[in-house]
């Protein structure tokens, strides 16, 4: 573009071109901004990796979504088991059955056990809200039956839930008509605490959430890069051209975004801030040599050849390791981190291009000479870079030693690297659905979904066939007392309650032969209920265990899981049935495990990409090794800090390994071509070091300042995924800036006095 640029004879009716387009590009873009929105779909962060997703979207056709419900904690400090406590929450119940988007609505007040009776079942109330008298049977009567207590009653007795389940495939429009609906009705009632956790709600508060920080995101980066460019420049002009390309480049991402119907989710919240921080490394480059030069005398008409040599391509190299380190995002199967790799790259790219074009125009049309006087060379700046690289060169075995005794400590600490993800991690311990969340794992069985999918063996059998259901019961044992798990819904659990029910012994286990016959009379005579449909296929092969249990994390439930099929393969009688653990939490933990696995992949990809384009310009492994060395040391040494600081390895910090590793190349890139040049000027090798320390070392200072001050901002996050990656990628960034200042001029300085000797 530069050598274009440089061999057009008319500059100035190239320039004015150049605005006419980018004004017109930007109406075009910045219309579409108006149609961009806001989506938090959780589902597209399912893993496509194998059969799973597969499995539980036939699953949950078959019985129904088993992430579709509400759950609402009602507390009273004196106790459940008061009049006025319990006939507001029968009353709220009835309330809450008659709302829009609402299938079913289980409250203690209204539940019904069922027995058999001489003729027909019987079914009678589990509580009596308006007859005290019943209080004393009433509570007896639920804290001997293991299958309520952690489900609709804690141990303590303090408080007790109402489960609604909703319709299933709501939209976000329906689902927030129903959660407000919700929150609406429980103002009307005045307990001593209400908890309540969803879909619904979730969705709500992330969305929400998004919002506030994609706006936030961009406007701290925005003052913060201000400050640093102020300090740099000292001038209006050097913080306004710089900071318009980046907008410029942003907005016409965000239209691209708008025009290919892409929403702003939990990934792309951060894209602002990354073509903020990217794109401005690019114009600082630029700027400090367009002004560098003029400090020296240099025509202006020279200038531009000057900079396509010495500062374009090597800025469109790192360019393309940037990208790389975005595309390697490609790797992973999940939609949302796929589209943010691609779309952060075409905006980084923008930026690129509109450095090349539009801030060549810019300073044609205007140079303000103050600038000029920040490139003195007898400031402070250059004198503290003169003494600091002195002191690398006396002090080089000394530089090598402490970076190979942290290099080692960092090793061990990647040993103490965990592999883990909660449901809700993402947010703040200061969001009230994640308190919520908190409070019905810490007094009921949770709110995580858990289910299995249990498939007969033999065709010719039926899930209510005597020998099945038993083996099932021992199954629903196993998993109450494995996971803690409430809320339990199996064929096996529903034969179970009935016969405690009708023989009123609830430490009684499951129904010899005899008593289940009629027990199967009464199931099979009613297989068109709605409630059996949930847990038995329509022919009989298939059924359905489910329950709620705490989001203990990914390494504690995969235990859990372990166990589990550690007790099918002893315990179940072989050739039975078959089982399955799916559901939307299950596929949540697979999603964190091939998230690690794909990023891995995306990783390498990175390195070698990057380490054929270097034997490609250099043509020699010893570069190689010089140019990998000093931006792998940084991601290894991050590594173990996240060992050693016990941050867990998931889908959001495996990220930063990827696009830090295509950052941090950047300042190498700039300093050994930069070096290249002065020995190509047939400069000696200490006076070409000291020319690329002086030259290249404020511009590479002041870029960290600012990747350092826009990744900063996302570390105000409410979503721990965010800030991790926010806080992760800014010590990656400095210690990779501490690598090229002291490591790398030690590794190239005896790389090429070796080939001198030679």
């Amino acid at each position: 573009m530069l050598l274009a640029l440089s061999t057009i004879k008319n500059q100035k009716t190239y320039h004015q071109l150049t605005f006419v387009l980018v004004i017109l590009l930007s109406l075009v873009f910045g219309t579409h901004l108006i149609n961009l929105r806001f989506d938090y779909d959780f589902e597209a962060f399912f893993p496509n990796e194998d059969n799973e997703l597969e499995l539980y979207n036939h699953y949950r056709e078959t019985f129904e979504y088993d992430n579709e419900f509400v759950l609402l904690a009602l507390e009273n400090k004196k106790g459940i088991f008061k009049k006025d406590f319990l006939l507001s929450v029968d009353s709220l119940s009835k309330d809450l059955s008659l709302l829009p988007f609402t299938k079913q609505v289980n409250s203690p007040t209204t539940l019904k056990n069922t027995s058999l009776g001489t003729l027909v079942p019987v079914q009678t109330r589990l509580m009596h809200p308006e007859d005290e008298s019943l209080y004393a049977e009433d509570s007896i009567n639920i804290y001997r039956s293991p299958f309520l207590i952690g489900s609709y009653f804690p141990q303590n007795a303090k408080s007790l839930s109402i489960f609604i389940k909703t319709q299933d495939k709501l939209t976000k429009k329906q689902s927030d008509s129903l959660a407000n609906s919700i929150e609406k009705c429980l103002t009307s009632y005045h307990f001593d605490e209400i908890h309540y956790v969803g879909r619904i709600f979730a969705q709500k508060v992330y969305l929400k959430n998004l919002q506030k920080e994609f706006t936030v995101f961009l406007i701290l980066s925005f003052f913060i890069v201000i400050i640093f460019l102020w300090f740099s420049f000292r001038s209006i002009y050097g913080i306004i051209v710089p900071v318009s390309i980046v907008l410029i480049s942003i907005v016409w991402t965000l239209g691209i975004m708008s025009l290919m119907g892409k929403p702003i989710d939990i990934m792309s919240t951060m894209l602002p801030t990354m073509i903020f921080v990217t794109g401005m490394s690019d114009v600082v480059h630029f700027f400090s040599k367009y002004f560098e030069e003029l400090n020296k005398g240099t025509e202006r008409d020279k200038i531009y050849r000057l900079i396509l040599k010495e500062v374009g391509f090597p800025t469109f190299l790192t360019l393309i390791t940037t990208i790389v380190g975005f595309l390697s995002l490609l790797f992973s199967s999940i939609k949302p981190i796929r589209e943010f790799g691609i779309y952060t790259s075409i905006g980084i790219s923008i930026a690129f291009v509109l450095t090349y074009t539009l801030l060549p125009a810019l300073l044609y049309f205007f140079t303000p000479k103050r600038l000029l006087k920040v490139h003195d060379e007898n400031n402070r700046t250059h004198r503290s870079m003169r003494s600091g690289l002195f002191w690398i060169f006396r002090h080089q075995k000394t530089i090598l030693v402490m970076t190979s005794i942290v290099f080692l400590l960092s090793i061990w600490g990647i040993t103490k690297i965990r592999v883990n993800n909660i449901l809700l991690e993402d947010l703040s311990d200061k969001v009230k659905i994640k308190q919520d969340f908190n409070f019905f794992d810490a007094n009921y069985s949770g709110v995580r979904p858990f289910e299995l999918r249990i498939t007969l063996s033999d065709k010719t059998k039926n899930c209510w066939d005597y020998e099945i259901t038993n083996e099932l019961n021992k199954l629903d044992d196993f998993i109450k007392k494995e996971y803690g798990a409430g809320f339990i819904v199996s064929p096996s659990s529903l034969v179970k309650t009935i016969y405690q029910n009708t023989t009123g012994d609830y430490t009684a286990t499951f129904p010899a032969p005899d008593d289940y016959e009629n027990i199967a009379k009464l199931v099979r005579a009613n297989k068109k209920n709605k409630d059996l449909k949930k847990v038995i296929s329509a022919d009989g092969l298939t059924c359905r265990l489910s329950a709620k249990i705490r989001d203990s994390g990914s390494l504690i439930v995969s235990a859990h899981n372990k166990n589990l099929e550690a007790f099918i393969a002893s315990t179940i009688k072989p050739g039975v049935f078959v089982v399955h653990i799916t559901g939307a939490a299950h596929l949540i933990d697979r999603n964190n495990e091939y998230m690690v696995s794909n990023m891995t992949q995306g990783f390498l990809f990175s390195i070698l990409v990057i380490v054929f384009l270097t034997f490609v310009l250099h043509r020699s492994w010893r570069m190689v090794f010089v140019f990998i060395l000093p931006n792998l040391i940084p991601l290894i040494i991050i590594a173990g800090i996240m060992g050693f600081a016990g941050i867990e390895l998931k889908a959001a910090t495996s990220l930063v390994f990827s696009i830090a590793f295509g950052i941090a190349t950047d300042d190498t890139i700039h300093f050994i071509s930069r070096l290249k040049i002065e020995l190509g000027y047939g400069k000696s090798l200490l006076y070409a070091f000291k020319r690329t320390y002086f030259e290249t070392g404020k511009p590479i200072v002041l870029t960290t300042f600012i990747l350092l001050g826009g990744f900063m901002s996302l570390m105000i996050s409410d979503f721990e995924s965010t800030f991790y990656f926010g806080f992760l990628i800014c010590i990656t960034i400095v210690i990779a800036l501490l690598a090229d200042i002291f490591l790398l001029p030690v590794l190239l300085f005896f790389i090429y006095r070796k080939k001198k000797t030679k």
